[in-house]
């Protein structure tokens, strides 16, 4: 008798495993469709500098309205999203200060079926986050698999990712999963989470950065500056839950950290006050995209 019970269960777990079927999880966007999420970013972080150290934590929410401009025969699509109602507290050194914009900042993306940011056309360091970072430009998602997959599957990538702003680039590994089918509200979802490792080596020409700056250098903020350096490294833990149906995200939330170095060229004669040598960024990031 308990010889038939066991074979019975198993019987019972082999039927089922066999009823799970492999699907394709890939965005399919088309011009003129209109996506929009909420986002809320928190991050933590001590920036050292000049022999001193400093920490420093930003808490940034805002609404994101995502149109299809363009999509290509490869699948890959230009996107240009409306950042509004951003709000951004800044805690340095203990003095807490909040600033909030309701003027759109508009940025095209250009975004490949398997989620990945190949291009960003605007100023990537205009929101509050620090350079080599992730922030307020769009699209949040785990990296998708070429080919069909069910859940337990797994599957890795490698990319370069250009720096927009001088030369160099990151260079991204991903580690990914398809854990399980969950629904969110009356959407059944695939979720899948990406453990993502970059490596940092940019030059950027901050002539070519538009406002002139950085969150730590806007524009007039620091004079003589030619260019600056970041090498470093950033993790990220991303879990998306996908509408297979509607090849789209429904929600994303990340958590990571980052420890970078930046190095500032000045011009001949020129000084910035309190920054004379490498400065350096520790901390953690969490991110989450929400259904709007």
């Amino acid at each position: 008798m308990r010889r038939l019970a066991v074979l019975a269960l198993f019987l019972v777990a082999a039927c089922g495993s066999i009823g799970v079927q492999a699907q394709t999880l890939k965005l399919a966007y088309k011009p003129g469709d209109t996506y929009k999420y909420g986002f809320h970013a928190v991050f933590k972080y001590t920036v050292g500098a000049s022999g001193f150290s400093i920490p420093l934590d930003l808490d940034m929410s805002a609404r994101e309205t995502m149109t299809v401009k363009s999509v290509d025969a490869t699948g890959t699509a230009v996107v240009t999203v409306a950042v509004t109602d951003l709000s951004v507290k800044t805690t340095a050194n203990g003095v807490t200060n909040t600033t909030t914009t309701t003027t759109p900042t508009n940025v095209d993306l250009k975004i490949t079926p398997d989620g990945r940011i190949v291009s960003i056309n605007g100023n990537m360091f205009g929101s509050s986050t620090l350079p080599g970072t992730s922030g307020s430009q769009g699209l949040l998602t785990a990296i998708l698999p070429d080919g069909a997959v069910k859940p337990g599957d797994t599957w890795t990538k490698s990319y370069d990712l250009p720096n927009p702003l001088g030369s160099g680039t990151s260079h991204v590994t991903t580690d990914s999963k398809y854990l399980r089918d969950e629904k969110v509200g009356n959407v059944n979802t695939a979720v899948v989470e990406s453990k993502i490792k970059g490596t940092i080596d940019l030059t950027i020409d901050t002539s070519s950065a538009a406002g002139g700056g950085t969150p730590l250098f806007p524009s007039g903020g620091a004079s003589g500056l030619r260019s600056l350096t970041m090498k470093g490294t950033t993790t990220s833990d991303v879990t998306t839950w996908f509408d297979a149906g509607a090849h789209r995200v429904v929600k994303s939330h990340s958590s990571g950290d980052v420890d970078a170095t930046m190095s500032l060229n000045m011009a001949a004669g020129s000084t910035t006050p309190g920054l004379t040598g490498p400065i350096t960024f520790k901390g953690t990031q969490t991110l989450d995209m929400t259904p709007a």
